[in-house]
C-alpha cells in the first residue's frame, strides 16, 4: 500500500509532467501553428513518453484547450501587472495600454496570432468548447477599474482587441501610431483627464 509521501510524490510528478506538456504544446503552437500540434510532437518536446501525454490529455483537442487557456492566463497576468503598475503611479493608463498593445504586436506577436488561429478554429466548430471560460470577463474586470462601468469596459476591450488583431494581421503600426490611436480611444471614453487608475478602496 502506498504511503502518503509516495502518493504526494506521484502527484507532484504528475503536476510537473502536465506542466511540461502544456509548455511544450504552447511552444509548438507558437513555433509552427496549431495544425502542427500532435501528441507525439508534444511528448518529444516535453521529454516524456507518448503514453504520458495520452494519460494527461488524451486528444489533441484537449491539448488545444490547454494551450488557449495558458495563453489567456499569460495575457491576463501581463495586463494585471500593467494595471498594478498604473494603480501605483508608475504608469499612466495610456502608457499601460500602449505598452500592452505594442508588446502584442511585437514580442508577443506569435502569441496573439496563435490565439486568433485557435479562436477561428473554435468559431468554425463551436461545439469544441475551445474558448477559456471567464478570460474575457477577467480582462473586462481589470478595465472596469478605470471606467467604473462594465459596458464601457467591454467596449474598450472590443476596440483594443480589434485594433490589435487588425494590426497583427497586416503591417503592425509603430509604437507612436499605437499610442496616438489609443489616446484618441481613451479620450472618447473620457479617460484621459485622470490617466492613473483609482486607488483601491479595499
Amino acid at each position: 500500500m502506498a504511503t502518503d509521501s509516495t502518493t504526494d510524490g506521484r502527484r507532484m510528478r504528475g503536476r510537473s509532467t502536465r506542466r511540461a506538456l502544456v509548455d511544450a504544446a504552447v511552444d509548438t503552437v507558437l513555433d509552427r501553428g496549431f495544425a502542427a500540434l500532435t501528441l507525439r510532437e508534444v511528448a518529444g518536446r516535453a521529454g516524456v513518453s507518448a503514453a504520458a501525454t495520452t494519460y494527461h490529455f488524451g486528444t489533441v483537442d484537449a491539448l488545444l484547450d490547454a494551450v488557449l487557456d495558458e495563453l489567456a492566463t499569460r495575457a491576463t497576468r501581463r495586463l494585471a501587472d500593467l494595471t498594478r503598475r498604473s494603480r501605483e503611479g508608475e504608469l499612466s493608463l495610456l502608457d499601460a495600454c500602449t505598452t500592452y498593445v505594442v508588446d502584442l504586436l511585437g514580442p508577443d506577436r506569435r502569441t496573439l496570432l496563435a490565439q486568433l488561429e485557435i479562436r477561428l478554429s473554435a468559431a468554425r466548430s463551436p461545439d469544441t468548447g475551445r474558448l477559456p471560460d471567464g478570460h474575457e470577463e477577467r480582462v473586462v474586470d481589470l478595465i472596469a477599474a478605470y471606467t467604473g462601468d462594465r459596458e464601457q469596459a467591454r467596449d474598450l476591450f472590443t476596440a483594443v482587441f480589434g485594433f490589435a488583431a487588425l494590426g497583427v494581421l497586416s503591417h503592425p503600426p509603430d509604437a507612436a501610431a499605437v499610442r496616438e490611436h489609443l489616446q484618441r480611444l481613451l479620450a472618447r471614453h473620457g479617460l484621459l483627464e485622470d490617466t492613473r487608475a483609482p486607488a483601491s478602496t479595499s
